[in-house]
């Protein structure tokens, strides 16, 4: 006895709901990256401040400053936030965490620069820091 193979149907697998999930997909990405992009576009810009203005440099204080560029000074001179830790332990070390501190920051500093240098400070024990923003750098 023969069977026939009339019998057997082809399955197709229907490519129209695939499609429709790809393109979902697209559109979800595409839109969350443009919310993304309006995110990082959102400028801060530093305020001018005074307070710290009656803390002068001299021996019993140490000047930390920021440039329009982000780049680090302690006391004038160029350095990077490696040297900064180095420095302020050895000020931590010899002084204590009451030793004065001044961050002079530019407006145009980037502000995650003073957010690193803040938490330097912090992470090393400083407790007495004065901050001072201004429109041009002291050190140029």
């Amino acid at each position: 006895m023969r069977i026939s193979d009339q019998d057997e149907e082809e399955f197709e697998v229907s490519l129209s709901p695939l499609i429709d999930c790809v393109f979902l997909l697209l559109i979800f990405f595409l839109l969350t990256t443009m919310l993304k992009k309006d995110n990082r576009d959102i400028s801060i810009d530093l305020p001018v401040s005074t307070s710290a203005l009656e803390l002068a440099a001299d021996d019993k204080n140490t000047v930390i400053g920021l440039n329009a560029v982000g780049e680090v000074h302690i006391d004038g001179v160029p350095s990077d936030l490696n040297d900064l830790r180095v420095v302020l332990k050895d000020i931590y070390m010899m002084n204590g965490p009451d030793h004065q501190i001044r961050l002079d920051a530019d407006t145009e500093c980037p502000a995650f620069r003073v957010v690193e240098v803040l938490d330097i400070c912090q992470f090393i024990g400083m407790r007495n820091l004065a901050v001072r923003t201004y429109d041009e750098f002291y050190n140029q």
